[in-house]
């Protein structure tokens, strides 16, 4: 049975189709999930068992993100990019799911590998645009990150391409700028609430495992597999979930917006 609704909803129900589509998605998305957990790992793991001086948080931000080993740099650009396929995969089977439209998970990986050269060249693109806005006065920056946030699903669900995602995101949001930064809002309150709970179970954790203060980058390490692991196989989907009602609620509006601007001229005052 579909999920996605046919008329606009409150910022209550975009939630609510959200929570549902992430209920009703969860048993069937797993194999990706779980993917997207594994891909996701190599950085750290690469640190863990590679033998040499875990980061250093003390010795500047590049040393602190291993940005002077190229290993790490090459190890974290593929992990980031089997990333960005397997969570385009993620998005396209939920949408489908919500939409009641067939879809193996092997198609959806398949779809997703087809769109991820856009896909690159528009997360560069929507970068650049934030960090240009937040250097100008922070605000031009936030508020290209909210209006431009939706470029993926436009390019997913639409085959758009790379600037005609992040134009059509703007077009689509534009408007509803409030209601998006709301929307946004709570799922990311949600998922830093979960966030700081897993980190106050490991730092109880650790002295039962002998770390202590002396290991503090090593458990860091250990935290940020387990965060991974949690994040992407369950937190994941549900962020993804709202994003795609989000997407369908904003259609639903702009479409509405768009048909009575054509009555209004049809039918002059």
């Amino acid at each position: 049975m579909a999920i996605q609704p046919s008329q606009p909803q409150g910022i209550g129900g975009v939630l609510d189709t959200g929570f549902q589509l992430y209920k009703s998605s969860l048993g069937a998305v797993w194999p990706i999930s779980l993917l997207l957990a594994v891909v996701g790992m190599p950085p750290t793991l690469y640190w863990l068992f590679s033998g040499k001086p875990l980061p250093d948080a003390t010795a500047g931000v590049g040393a602190a993100l291993g940005l002077n080993d190229p290993a790490s740099i090459a190890i974290g650009l593929l992990s980031g990019l089997l990333t960005m396929w397997v969570m385009s995969a993620l998005y396209l089977k939920q949408h489908a799911l919500g939409a009641d439209v067939e879809m193996s998970v092997g198609d959806a990986l398949k779809a997703a590998l087809g769109r991820l050269a856009t896909l690159i060249g528009a997360t560069i693109l929507f970068t650049l645009a934030v960090i240009v806005g937040l250097i100008l006065l922070i605000v031009p920056g936030l508020i290209l990150m909210i209006t431009l946030m939706m470029y993926m699903a436009l390019l997913l669900f639409e085959n758009k391409g790379a600037v005609e995602s992040l134009t059509g995101s703007h077009k689509l949001v534009w408007g509803n700028w409030w209601r998006t930064s709301a929307i946004f809002t709570v799922a990311l309150i949600l998922v830093m609430v979960i966030f700081m709970a897993l980190a106050l179970v490991a730092g109880v954790a650790a002295p039962f495992i002998g770390l202590g203060v002396d290991d503090i980058a090593l458990v860091g390490l250990l935290g940020e597999l387990a965060f991974n692991a949690v994040f992407n196989i369950f937190l994941m989907p549900f962020f993804s979930a709202v994003v795609i009602a989000l997407y369908w609620d904003l259609k639903l509006r702009k479409e509405g917006g768009d048909l009575a601007a054509r009555v209004n001229a049809l039918n002059p005052a």
